[in-house]
């Protein structure tokens, strides 16, 4: 794992110290993240690169000890320091014994040794990750330039040969229950063996996955092979551990359909092997899932390459008010013309930037860019009131958003209320706790909050007491029937009634009749 910037969480339920080590730790320049709680710090652990934790022991609910156990469990690279006072010991040493913690530091502390002593903890991390990769990579190194040179090989003789991926995909939750996969993998490689009745190849490329390369047959034929051995997987008794169920994914592919090289088709056929749901099935892929690979591929490497060559550019969809013809407000959208894709539809590319992290880039590219035209239209027309801006799940879970915005309003010398930051329903249930404080700092900032699509996901009316909401958009799906469906005119009065109790506007989208507003009434 390659990062700009080393990664520290502090956990502790006292506001105050989390407010004086983060203000010390980003001065020595980490990247910082807080939890008030352990859940709150598996949660963002969950989202976050993470390399480095500095937890309290006595917090309620989930103490330290507990914490770091399941740290531990589900990020073993991290690693951890404990804090806590000596009344604590035998509590804190048993942490110490069973190997959740790296160190244990006392309270009250002393700033320059705690420095001293998160330092270490990164060097810490550096060595134990650079064993752990080349341990990893010398371990199935062999075995993949073998994989790539029987494939070469096929290619130059023109033989045809076909490729099957075979992944433990919930490998996971069997080490949480102590299943050693070496083991398992070796049997998967066995029943292979045994019911393969083809000339093969097997190639173990992970401890989570096995390749066989077969040739000389066509694809018809193999397809069929592969797909009574995928069968027979599933229904044979080989993986029955205990109380534990073995999930294998298997993805394929021939040669028939392949122009591209072999680590790009190892790699997607990982990635089909995840997008398989039942062990009973399994994924054959073609030239065409290639191509939109490739096509994904080219669009998440040339993020960086766009944002420099200005490819980015931001449209502006007016909001006119009715009474009097004005444009009052815009929504800002992005736009990508690629010098070579052409026109990228955001549809496309958004999650693709989410998945990989780019998104904070392009979204910090869209908020200077947007409130620079907020600033100069702003200048021309008196009318324009307001600016909204889109912000993905992914920015809502930045801590460095807000200072972001606060910075180019004051960048721009824009009044904060001119802001509006739209996010979706569904985003904000991804981190409810973080994204609310996130919401919160904008709202003390003076930036508006509006909630778009709402009645599309997981809708809920806590929504609208518990988050700074000034706007509140209705999503089409939920208005479509509200013409003659009385129990939806019910529904949507009732949350515009309460809306406006709350001071929250309402917005209703996709309205197309006067019929249809009428029965809105907002």
């Amino acid at each position: 794992m390659s990062q700009s910037k080393q990664t520290v969480l502090i956990v502790d339920d006292e506001i105050n110290i989390l407010k004086s080590m983060r203000r010390m730790f980003k001065q020595a320049g980490y990247e910082v993240f807080t939890a008030e709680s352990g859940l709150e710090g598996l949660a963002l652990l969950a989202d976050e690169s993470i390399q480095v934790i500095l937890s309290d022991f006595r917090m309620p609910v989930m103490n330290g000890g507990e914490f770091l156990a399941q740290v531990k469990i589900n990020r073993p690279d991290v690693v951890s320091l404990i804090l806590s006072g000596y009344a604590d010991f035998d509590s804190v040493l048993a942490v110490m014994n069973q190997g959740s913690a790296f160190k244990f530091l006392t309270k009250p502390w002393d700033n320059k040794v705690l420095l001293q002593e998160i330092a270490n903890a990164f060097v810490h991390y550096e060595t134990k990750l650079r064993q752990d990769t080349s341990l990893e990579q010398s371990k199935y190194f062999d075995n993949i330039n073998e994989f790539n040179g029987a494939v070469e090989s096929f290619v130059y003789e023109n033989i045809p040969f076909s490729i099957g991926y075979f992944e433990l995909t919930n490998a996971n939750d069997l080490k949480r229950h102590d299943v050693a996969l070496e083991p398992l993998l070796s049997k998967l490689q066995q029943y292979i063996s045994n019911h393969w009745g083809k000339q093969f190849s097997l190639y173990s490329i992970s401890d989570v996955a096995v390749i066989i390369l077969t040739h000389g047959c066509h694809e018809q034929n193999v397809q069929i092979d592969f797909s009574r051995l995928v069968s027979g997987i599933e229904q044979d008794s080989w993986h029955q551990i205990e109380d534990n169920k073995v999930d294998v994914s298997v993805s394929f592919i021939s040669s028939e359909d392949l122009d591209k090289t072999t680590s790009f088709i190892v790699e997607t056929l990982q990635e089909a092997a995840v997008l398989i749901n039942a062990s009973s099935e399994f994924m054959a892929l073609n030239n065409q899932y290639l191509l939109k690979k490739q096509r994904q591929l080219t669009i998440k490497s040339d993020v960086t390459r766009a944002l420099k060559m200005n490819q980015f550019s931001l449209v502006y969809q007016p909001k006119i008010t009715m009474q009097t013809g004005l444009i009052e407000s815009a929504e800002v959208l992005l736009r990508w013309r690629h010098d070579s894709l052409g026109w990228v539809s955001p549809g496309e590319f958004i999650d693709i930037v989410e998945a990989d992290g780019q998104i904070h880039d392009i979204g910090d590219w869209v908020i200077d860019n947007g409130l620079a035209e907020l600033s100069r239209l702003s200048r021309i027309s008196h009318e324009l009131q307001s600016f909204s801006i889109n912000v993905s799940a992914s920015q809502l879970l930045n801590i460095k958003l807000v200072q972001t915005i606060q910075d180019a309003l004051h960048k721009y010398n824009i009044d904060p209320r001119k802001l509006e930051i739209e996010v979706t329903e569904t985003s904000l249930i991804k981190n409810l706790n973080t994204t609310s404080k996130t919401l919160n700092a904008l709202k003390n900032l003076g930036v508006k909050i509006a909630i778009d699509d709402f009645g599309v996901g997981y809708s809920s009316f806590a929504y609208l007491t518990k988050l700074p909401i000034d706007v509140l958009k209705l999503d089409r799906a939920l208005l479509e029937d509200i013409e003659y469906n009385q129990d939806t005119q019910l529904l949507i009065n009732n949350l515009v009634k309460t809306c406006h109790n709350l001071n929250i506007k309402v917005v209703a989208e996709g309205v197309e009749t006067k019929a249809a507003l009428e029965k809105i009434n907002i």
